[in-house]
């Protein structure tokens, strides 16, 4: 036990479930609790939204892999930097102007609710279910290695710490959490790069030369291939990182907490500049840790690589058993912890609207005044479902690759409805409904039959490719196509209209 650590976490939490106490006081409406009063300014919300991303995927599994895989981890983390480009581009202003509560809402303008509204709901939750366990598994992986609470215990303390901020705070605490979180996890950082420069040399590309003498592999560290043996994977994990921003239910809610699409488009740049330069940043420390640690330092980091950011903390401030060390593994371990309750807090919120507003309200038609008590249930029934989750994979798994497994399922079922329905005219409910769960069958399936799941794993796996998105994702093209080609129902063309003359100049959608 690190009994430090344990109490530097403590404070940080003690300081967000303070916010989330103010905030639950100033929680009144349905819109205060989805939405925050839609009061956010672009830039807190550009940070919230960072703060979504820079979940411990990134912070533990970027430096992970690029202390096991060296450029290949950058790899990741280039794809991911570039993620929010296509919100911005593609969608940021016009879901502001389209939605309401979830990104459902903004199909259901020119579709048939009540079926565009279920299958939405369902692709949501299976979404967040398999990001929350790639939280939970950091969660407990760094409560076990730091805290000595055994790993299953510590999964379930980081998920009744996440369920009060949503339980009661709803969407302004888990904002303000999550602002507190980013800027704590970018200064924390940034002082890790600054004493890596300080202790082991000024010139970053001598650290990254240093990393390649400590590494196994050699010179091969700084070349593709030590993960992604065929290029195609390579490819399909790009893919499905950057088409998954625009598929992800808790980052669209995002953009209905701002009061205009100016404002949300001023979220996407802020989200962009903080994205990009965090992954960058925790990409070099993975490199600096395995510069430092070396070989010998991979049972340090673990199987997964997800402790060698704390390893090296740990190292920069003097070792195991000096208070430099033990000061510096407890910031890492507590601006950890805060990340990953932020982030799953984000993610319980909106598997929750999902049940409450899309199935509670508009399928069950039943009042709107209850789906804040009703959100509150659905999210302890999702995090039970996450826990028992969560135990049945263990802790061996890399965190990153948890949530790209997230972000296949995103781009595959989410990305090519929304897409659809806003650009294109033919566009039909049946389409939808098809299109969605096609992706959502298809993605699913062929992550258990590749080799990440499969026993035996590359060699053995019926698919070859670990990131299904180069076949998920047209194949949720396709059945947007065949759906709407195929179907009796025919498009509304006047509806179509009016939602590309909304998404460009908004309405009031209170």
């Amino acid at each position: 036990m690190n009994p430090l650590a344990l109490l530097v976490s403590t404070v940080v939490v003690a300081a967000t479930l303070v916010v989330t106490y103010y905030a639950a006081r100033r929680t009144r409406t349905t819109d205060d609790f989805w939405t925050a009063g839609r009061g956010l300014s672009g830039r807190t919300n550009g940070l919230a939204i960072a703060g979504d991303f820079l979940s411990s995927s990134s912070l533990l599994g970027y430096a992970g892999l690029a202390f096991l895989f060296g450029l290949d981890g950058f790899l990741y983390a280039a794809a991911a930097s570039g993620i929010f480009l296509m919100v911005l581009f593609l969608v940021a202003e016009k879901m502001r102007n389209l939605g309401r509560y979830t990104f459902a809402d903004a199909l259901a303008l020119r579709l048939r609710s009540r079926p565009v509204r279920a299958v939405s709901a369902v692709s949501t939750l299976c979404v967040c279910v398999f990001y929350l366990l790639a939280q939970l598994v950091a969660g407990g992986v760094l409560l076990e290695a730091l805290a000595g609470i055994d790993f299953r215990w510590s999964v379930v303390l980081a998920a009744v710490l996440m369920l009060c901020y949503v339980l009661f705070g709803g969407m302004l605490a888990t904002t303000w959490v999550q602002v507190i979180k980013a800027t704590l996890v970018m200064a924390v950082v940034v002082m890790l790069v600054v004493l890596v420069l300080i202790r082991v040399g000024p010139n970053p590309l001598a650290v990254v030369h240093q990393a390649v003498g400590q590494s196994p592999a050699g010179e091969a560290f700084l070349g593709p291939g030590l993960t992604f043996r065929n290029p195609w994977n390579l490819l399909s994990m790009a893919v499905a990182v950057t088409l998954s921003s625009v598929g992800l239910p808790h980052v669209l809610m995002r953009f209905f907490t701002v009061p205009d699409a100016r404002e949300a488009r001023r979220s996407g740049v802020w989200a962009v500049g903080l994205i990009g330069g965090f992954n960058l940043l925790i990409c070099f420390l993975g490199l600096a840790a395995r510069a430092v640690l070396g070989e010998g330092g991979a049972r340090e980091a673990g199987q997964g690589g997800n402790l060698a950011l704390p390893a090296l903390a740990r190292w920069l401030g003097g070792g195991q058993h000096t208070v430099g060390g033990d000061l510096l593994l407890a910031l890492v371990a507590a601006v950890g912890f805060a990340t990953i309750l932020a982030v799953t807090a984000g993610l319980v919120l909106s598997a929750s609207s999902a049940v409450a507003h899309d199935l509670w309200t508009n399928l069950l038609r039943r009042g709107e005044h209850e789906e804040p008590g009703v959100g509150r249930v659905a999210a302890v029934v999702v995090v039970a479902i996450s826990v028992a989750a969560t135990l049945v994979v263990g802790a061996g798994k890399n965190v990153t690759f948890l949530a790209t497994l997230a972000t296949a399922t995103a781009a595959s079922a989410n990305f090519p409805v929304l897409l659809l329905t806003m650009v294109w005219r033919r566009m039909t409910t049946p389409g939808a409904i098809t299109g969605a769960l096609t992706g959502l069958v298809s993605a699913v399936v062929l992550i258990v039959l590749g080799p990440s799941v499969w026993p035996g794993g590359e060699a053995a796996a019926p698919f070859p490719l670990a990131f299904p998105v180069l076949v998920s994702v047209p194949l949720g093209f396709l059945g947007c196509w065949l759906g709407s080609v195929l179907g009796r129902e025919k498009p509304d063309r006047s509806a179509f209209e009016k939602v590309k003359v909304r998404a460009l100049v908004g309405s009031d959608v209170g």
